[in-house]
C-alpha cells in the first residue's frame, strides 16, 4: 500500500520553497557577502541580524531538512529566524514536537532514513534529561543527531529573554549541561563567544558524520543566542572523511579462509544502514554461494533472495567450519559469548568499523580475525581477491548453492504452514497476526518494529516488503537494544523522509506505553503525517514473566502473583487514537484480521492516522 498523498504542510513548505526560488531569482537581499583576509587566506564574512541569523544560515549550508524542538524559551531567537528563512522558502523547516523524547526519535528515524543529521533544540537541563534515554539510544545505535540545549549564565537583571525569574538558576547545571550526558555523546561544546561559534558549530556536524556516527551536543547559552551582532565568518567546510578500508593484507588472508572454507556462513545486523552495501553482500553470497542469516535492524539482503536463511545460525553453526559476521559485532548471533566455542570448531571473523566495540566495558566474543572496515568498500574489494581464488570450484560452489536453496524453500514453507495452522485461534496468535500483515504490504511499504517477544516472530513472518533498502527499520535496537519508547517517533522520522510512502509502527502493548503517545499523535495529526500502528496487545509485559524460571516453587508461582508482568484492565487504546482525529479498531476475531488492517491503511491512504489493538495470546 503506496500512499502518493502529500501531507498539506509539507506541499505548503514545497510551495514556500517554488515561490522563495522565484524571490531569490530576482535578488537575495536576506544577506550581503564579503571576503575577509585571515592568516593569508580569504574568508566569508555574511551580514545577519543577529547571531541566531549566523547559526540558521550554517544549518542551511549543511543540508539541515528539520529542526525539532519542544519548546523553551530560550530558543525565541532560532524561531524568529527559522520564521525568516521558511518565509523565503529556505531550510530548515521546524517541527514542534511537543516532547524532548519525540524531537530525539523523530531525528533518529529521519537520519536511519536519509543517513543525515538533524538538529535538535532540548529547553535548558530539564528537557535534556527528558531526553536522555533516547540520546543514548542514538548513541548505542550509531545514528548523528546534532543537539543544541540550553543553558543561562547571568541571572541578576536579566536582559537575555527566556522568562526572568530566579527558578533559572536550578537549571544551571554546575560543570555545565553536557556533563550530565557526556558518556553517551561522541563529543560536546560549551562555546563561550560568538566570535568563533559557527567554527564549533560547523565541526559539530563533521563529527556527527563520521563514522563511527553518533550525537553531538552543544550547550548554547541565551547570552549568546540573543546577541545583536552584525557579521559572522563563515568557515569554510571541509570534505567528507574518507571511508575506513580494511587492510589488503587482511582482506587477502580473509579471501583465503572463504575459498578454503567448506561449509561458511554470514551474518549481519546493520550492514543496511549503509544501503549500497547491500548489492555488495548479494554478489558476495552469490558468489561463494553463502547462506545469509540477519537480525535486521535495517534492511540487510532480501529476504526472497534464495540465499537468505532467516534469523538463526544456530542449527547451522556446529556443521560451519567459518563464521563471518559483518556488521553485526555489538549484538553477535550467540550468547554466552564464549558459547560458540563449545558448540563449534569454525573459524570466527567480524568485519565491522568497530570490532573491538570500544563503547562496552566487557566484550568477550571470540574471534580469530578483527576486519576494521566500511562494509561498503571491504565487501568488493573482498570479490576482487575471491576472483582468482575459485576458478576451480564452481562444481562444489553450485552444489552449496542447491543445498541452501533448498533450505531457503523448506523455511519458508515451514513458517507458512506455523501461520496457517493458528488462523482460528482465539485469542489471536501473533504468527496468524503476522501473516496478514505481510500480505497486506507491497514492496515500498516501511515497517518500524518496536517489539519484543514477538520480535523473532515478526522477522520471519512480516518479510515481502524487506527486499530493497529502506524498508524496514529496528526502532530500538538496529545495532543493539538502546531501550523501549521510541518506535512512534521513529515512525513519525521516517514517515517525514518519505512522505509519499505508507509507514506502519509495529508495537507490543508495553513499548506502546513507553511512548510519549499524545505528543506523537499530536503530532502526526499536526503536520499531517499520517501512519498505522498495529499494536500486539497481550495486556503483558511478556518478556518479563521468568518467575518460574528463577523460583518454580515460589510465591509467584503457587499464589499466581506475577508482579512486573500484566497490565491490567485493558486499556481503550482506539480513544486515544481518536482523540486526536484517527481511526482505530480493536480486533479479536482472527478472521477479522486482515480486513481490519485493510481498512486502517485505507485510512492512512486518506490522510488519517490509524491504529490498530490485536488481543494476542498472552504469555503462558
Amino acid at each position: 500500500m503506496v500512499v502518493r498523498r502529500l501531507p498539506r504542510n509539507l506541499l505548503d513548505l514545497f510551495s514556500i520553497t517554488l515561490r522563495a526560488q522565484r524571490i531569490n531569482d530576482i535578488s537575495d537581499k536576506r544577506q550581503v557577502h564579503s571576503d575577509v583576509t585571515v592568516g593569508g587566506k580569504r574568508m566569508e564574512e555574511i551580514t545577519v541580524e543577529g547571531a541566531a541569523d549566523g547559526y540558521v544560515e550554517l544549518f542551511n549550508r549543511y543540508g539541515v531538512d528539520y529542526v525539532f524542538s519542544s519548546p523553551g524559551t530560550e530558543f525565541v531567537p532560532l524561531w524568529e529566524y527559522l520564521a525568516k528563512y521558511n518565509s523565503q522558502g529556505k531550510k530548515p523547516f521546524y517541527v514542534n514536537t511537543r516532547h524532548e523524547a519525540v524531537s530525539l526519535t523523530m531525528a533518529k528515524g529521519y537520519a536511519m532514513a536519509t543517513g543525515r543529521p538533524q538538529v535538535v533544540l532540548t529547553h535548558v537541563l530539564v528537557g535534556l534529561l527528558h531526553g536522555a534515554m533516547e540520546l543514548r539510544a542514538l548513541y548505542t545505535d550509531n545514528v548523528p543527531v546534532v543537539l543544541f540545549v540550553g543553558q543561562a549564565w547571568t541571572h541578576d537583571r536579566e536582559v537575555h529573554g527566556g522568562t526572568p525569574g530566579s527558578h533559572y538558576m536550578s537549571f544551571t547545571q554546575v560543570g555545565g549541561q553536557p556533563r550530565v550526558v557526556q558518556p553517551y555523546v561522541k563529543w560536546s561544546s560549551s562555546p563561550a563567544s560568538n566570535a568563533n561559534i559557527l567554527d564549533v558549530l560547523s565541526r559539530a556536524f563533521d563529527v556527527a558524520s563520521s563514522d563511527l556516527r553518533g550525537p553531538v551536543v552543544v550547550a548554547i547559552s541565551r547570552e549568546l543566542l540573543f546577541e545583536k551582532v552584525a557579521r559572522m565568518r563563515m568557515p569554510e567546510r571541509k570534505p567528507r572523511p574518507t571511508q575506513v578500508q580494511a587492510d589488503p593484507v587482511a582482506l587477502k588472508r580473509l579471501a583465503g579462509l572463504l575459498a578454503e572454507a567448506e561449509s561458511p556462513l554470514v551474518y549481519t545486523r546493520y550492514l543496511g544502514r549503509n544501503p549500497s552495501a547491500v548489492s555488495s553482500l548479494v554478489e558476495f553470497a552469490e558468489m561463494l554461494a553463502l547462506p545469509v542469516f540477519e537480525t535486521p535492524g535495517y534492511v540487510n539482503f532480501p529476504t526472497d533472495h534464495p540465499l537468505h536463511m532467516g534469523y538463526n545460525i544456530g542449527p547451522h553453526s556446529a556443521k560451519s567450519d567459518l563464521i563471518l559476521v559483518i556488521d553485526s559485532s555489538s549484538w553477535p548471533p550467540w550468547y554466552p559469548p564464549t558459547s560458540i566455542r563449545d558448540s563449534s570448531d569454525a573459524k570466527i571473523a567480524f568485519m565491522d568499523i568497530d570490532p573491538l566495540q570500544h563503547k562496552y566495558p566487557s566484550y568477550t566474543y571470540p574471534a580469530d580475525m578483527l576486519v576494521t572496515a566500511d562494509s561498503s568498500l571491504a565487501l568488493p574489494a573482498l570479490i576482487d581477491a575471491l576472483v582468482p581464488l575459485l576458478e576451480e570450484s564452481s562444481g562444489s560452489l553450485r552444489k552449496r548453492r542447491d543445498r541452501w536453496v533448498e533450505e531457503h524453500v523448506r523455511l519458508r514453507d515451514e513458517w507458512r504452514r506455523e501461520a496457517l495452522g493458528t488462523r482460528d485461534d482465539a485469542p489471536i496468535d501473533p504468527r496468524w497476526l503476522c501473516r496478514c500483515i505481510d500480505e497486506v504490504l507491497d514492496e515500498e511499504t516501511i515497517t518500524v518494529n518496536e517489539t519484543i517477544t514477538h520480535g523473532r516472530i515478526i522477522h520471519r513472518h512480516v518479510e515481502v516488503n524487506r527486499v530493497r533498502p529502506g524498508t524496514h527499520f529496528e526502532a530500538t535496537g538496529p545495532v543493539a537494544h538502546s531501550g523501549l519508547g521510541q518506535g512512534l517517533g521513529v515512525a513519525l522520522g521516517v514517515k517525514l523522509a518519505e512522505p509519499g510512502k505508507t509507514v506502519i509502527a509495529l508495537e507490543g502493548d508495553g513499548s506502546f506505553n513507553y511512548n510519549p503517545i499524545h505528543a506523537n499523535f499530536a503530532l502526526s495529526q499536526e503536520y499531517e503525517l499520517p501512519f498505522l500502528t498495529v499494536i500486539f496487545d497481550n495486556l503483558s509485559y511478556a518478556a518479563m514473566k521468568q518467575h518460574s524460571r528463577f523460583y518454580p516453587d515460589g510465591w509467584s508461582v503457587k499464589d499466581e502473583r506475577y508482579y512486573g508482568v500484566y497490565m491490567k484492565p485493558k486499556t481503550d487504546y482506539v480513544k486515544i487514537a481518536e482523540a486526536f482525529g484517527g481511526y482505530g479498531e480493536v480486533v479479536e476475531d482472527p478472521s477479522e484480521v486482515k480486513s481490519s488492517l485493510q481498512r486502517a491503511l485505507g485510512q492512512v491512504e486518506e490522510g488519517r492516522l490509524a491504529l490498530i489493538d490485536v488481543m494476542v495470546k498472552p504469555p503462558l
